[in-house]
């Protein structure tokens, strides 16, 4: 998140006081029933002042709170802002979309998993989409391999019929192939595209421009992990059918829930593995006797080959642990080049399938003996492919400066460089440092991806990334210190989606390696400024994506929660704020309770912004619930902190259909209830001393979001009268006379002003 909190290691004469006290009084250890086995405490308890040279010293009082004196003084700097930096702050987690995470670059299973929800924002709506033509070769590729799954009938007769369909499957399930089969049964095979949007929100884009996009011919639209409407659906088969076009959407199960979006809505469960397989072999193999140079090469030894792997039980058993239908196609494509390979067991063959990208790995980081210019360039070279593979998805321009500061900036502390080297800056051309088996190839990247501007890193498999990542903390010892120093340096830079993203490296890394990784990087990281806080309540919401990892990621959080320093638990207040929160709603909305009545934390964004994700994140009516208990506490900090989580969530719209309609107003519509609950948090928020200038103006956008949806317009002119009623009236009359001399246009402001102001009702508890 952003540094909307001034405190921290930058005002070390405010925060920072001259000594520290031990560890295990700081932060207590978490529980050790929650993950068994032999390994040691997590918490970082045997790092001392001494071992750890960058620790924060402890407050003077001793419990590393600051002093009441301190906090008075840093009060006007820590206030929390309106909500811009939470935006920005989830638009860089949208765009680094980083949600796969595996043990190992061998693991079987497919490991993924998916944030809680898509966060979209009131106002500018325009998305770019890439279209992708597919040629008739690759669509007749795609029909000569493809197997049918189940109901694979029963959807070409809805696509045809409906003109639309939506296929809900988890990725690398064969989805592409059946929708390209679908639709190359509906219209010619060089009338099909693919259309594409790294944006949330494609769906409503096309809706808007299905005259420009939409023509004769057939459409796969990917989804990832956004979810789908009904209304949604209907309307674009309404608009395929009117420009005789046909929609194949792919989206991912349980985002996707086909029993809501019945009949236009299938499960895709993949085929089975073996005739993926053995249809694979077959093709791969059918011209082989023609072009090879073995002499008793023949069809009948193909023929026996295919069948003989198809047989094996150790085929079998590899194929039962397969992640995904893409990863059967390459493990035939390793088959087939060993058809010759009589001294290689089957074991090794299935080995190195496995460890093909771990394998890959090692060889891009290999320091050559010699080359053109001598060793000195190697660093670099090292360096910016280790970033290439770090930032995949990312701009050429994040990986150039990540590189940079590795390259230029960590290494040399740890490396002896003599004679210092000549910078050519000519002889750094991205071809030379990222070799091409390393990078995706212009006809390899679907969905358009070829047109990137800015143009992006793109690894030839995305999971080659978390293979570097292992080959890099496992396998180069003296690269240890070195990474945790850039993941470092990284997490303070200025640009948003560069610290998520090493944020979540840093998650991926205590995946592999919990102690030491969270004793040396983590810890630290969550006692200093607050960016570095938020790094590390994000690292350790990627850690949690590994089931083993979910009880110590728990544990851990709940440790900074009871620790006596003030950034321990504001570190866990933004913990709560992620994946980890939204996995257990009734103890996440206690923890930030306990958190929020704290005084330490009084001036911190982070509870609201927490509360604010997770009424994002599916539960708005716990969350609603909660914030209406706490505005109505006689804690006053609880209070404070609902005021900023309204402040915070009255800026997001309800989704990406009605982006201009309040998220907060579009659940108080249909329920009164909430809507009771929205008129005390507006009430407090109009007359706070710190919040009632945003608010006003927040209100003020409400008004004038009216003017363009009728049904918000009806609401608000009878809610907002109830707001300010009574004490006010006479402060919503000066205002609504401004707002109509800025918006003489309003009809809502208008409608709103030839109304009394006090003639609303307030709830009791909230006047």
């Amino acid at each position: 998140m952003s540094e909307t909190e001034q405190a921290g290691t930058e005002s070390a004469a405010a925060d920072v006081p001259a000594e520290e006290p031990a560890a295990a009084a700081e932060e207590p250890a978490p529980p050790e029933a929650v993950e068994p086995g032999p390994a040691g405490p997590s918490d970082g308890t045997e790092a001392t002042g001494a071992s750890a040279p960058d620790d924060l010293a402890a407050a003077q009082n001793g419990d590393g709170r600051p002093a009441a004196q301190d906090t008075a003084r840093a009060a006007a700097r820590r206030e929390a802002g309106d909500g811009g930096d939470f935006t920005r702050y989830q638009q860089a987690r949208q765009q680094n979309a980083l949600n796969k995470l595996k043990r190992s670059a061998v693991a079987n299973g497919s490991g993924s998993a998916f944030y809680a929800e898509q966060l979209t924002i009131g106002g500018d709506n325009g998305i770019e989409i890439q279209v992708l033509s597919v040629t008739s070769l690759t669509v007749a590729q795609h029909l000569d391999s493809h197997q049918d799954v189940e109901q694979q009938t029963q959807m070409a007769a809805r696509l045809a019929a409906q003109h639309v369909l939506v296929l809900a499957g988890q990725p690398g399930s064969g989805r592409q192939s059946t929708a390209l089969t679908l639709l190359a049964g509906c219209c010619p095979d060089d009338r099909i595209k693919i259309l594409h949007s790294e944006a949330p929100g494609i769906l409503q884009a096309l809706c808007q421009r299905a005259d420009d996009l939409l023509t004769d011919g057939g459409f796969v639209v990917d989804l990832d992990d956004q979810p789908l409407k009904l209304s949604t659906l209907e309307t674009l088969g309404h608009l395929a059918r009117k420009h005789r076009a046909f929609l194949v959407i792919l989206g991912e199960l349980g985002r996707v829930d086909p029993d809501r979006l019945r009949p236009h809505a299938f499960e895709h469960r993949r085929p089975a593995l073996g005739q993926v397989l053995a249809v694979h072999l077959r093709r791969l193999l059918a011209g082989h006797p023609g072009v090879c140079h073995e002499p008793d090469c023949t069809a009948e030894h193909t023929t026996s080959f295919t069948a003989r792997m198809l047989e094996s039980q150790q085929v079998q058993r590899t194929l039962d642990g397969a992640p995904s239908v893409r990863s059967v196609v390459e493990f035939a494509e390793v088959l087939a080049q060993s058809i010759h390979s009589e001294d290689t067991s089957l074991s090794d063959v299935i080995g190195q399938w496995r460890d093909r990208l771990r394998r890959l790995a090692k060889q891009l980081l290999q320091v050559p003996a010699e080359t053109s210019h001598g060793p000195v360039l190697d660093p670099h070279r090292q360096a910016f492919r280790i970033a290439y593979a770090f930032f995949h998805g990312l701009p050429l321009s994040d990986v150039f400066e990540a590189g940079e500061v590795l390259s230029a900036t960590v290494l040399p502390r740890y490396e002896t460089r003599e004679p210092a080297p000549t910078n050519h800056v000519f002889e750094r051309e991205l071809d030379q440092l990222i070799p091409q088996e390393m990078r995706a190839s212009g006809d390899a990247m679907s969905g358009g991806r070829t047109d990137d501007n800015p143009r992006c890193a793109r690894l030839v498999d995305e999971e080659l990334m978390h293979a570097v990542i292992e080959v890099v903390w496992h396998d180069y010892d003296s690269l240890r210190d070195p990474m945790r120093e850039w993941l470092t340096a990284l997490v303070a830079g200025p640009l948003e989606r560069i610290r998520v993203r090493a944020a979540h490296i840093a998650g991926i890394l205590l995946s592999h390696d919990f102690d030491s990784v969270y004793r040396d990087l983590i810890r630290h990281w969550a006692r200093k400024s607050t960016a570095y806080r938020q790094s590390a309540a994000l690292a350790l919401e990627m850690a949690a994506h590994d089931p083993r990892m979910v009880g110590r990621v728990r544990a851990q959080i709940r440790s900074w929660l009871s620790s006596p320093r003030w950034e321990y638990q504001d570190s866990a207040a933004r913990a709560y704020g992620t994946l980890v929160g939204a996995q257990d709603v009734p103890d996440t909305l206690w923890a930030l309770r306990e958190l929020g009545t704290r005084p330490e934390l009084a001036f911190s964004s982070s509870v609201a912004f927490s509360m604010s994700w997770l009424y994002l994140a599916g539960a708005p009516g716990q969350t609603a619930d909660a914030l209406d208990r706490w505005i109505a506490s006689d804690n006053d900090h609880l209070a404070k902190h609902a005021i900023r989580t309204l402040l915070i969530l009255s800026r997001y719209g309800a989704g990406p259909d009605r982006r201009d309609r309040p998220v907060l107003a579009d659940t108080a519509m249909t329920d009164p209830d909430r809507a009771d609950a929205l008129v005390r948090l507006w009430r407090h928020a109009l007359m706070g001393q710190d919040s009632s200038t945003r608010a006003w103006d927040l209100l003020r956008r409400w008004l004038l979001a009216g003017d363009a949806d009728k049904e918000l317009a009806a609401f608000l002119e009878v809610l907002v009268p109830r707001i300010w009623a009574r004490p006010l009236s006479l402060r919503a009359g000066f205002y609504l006379g401004m707002w109509a001399g800025r918006h003489p246009d309003s009809r809502t402001i208008r409608q709103l002003r030839d109304q009394p102001p006090d003639a609303g009702t307030a709830p009791r508890s909230a006047s």
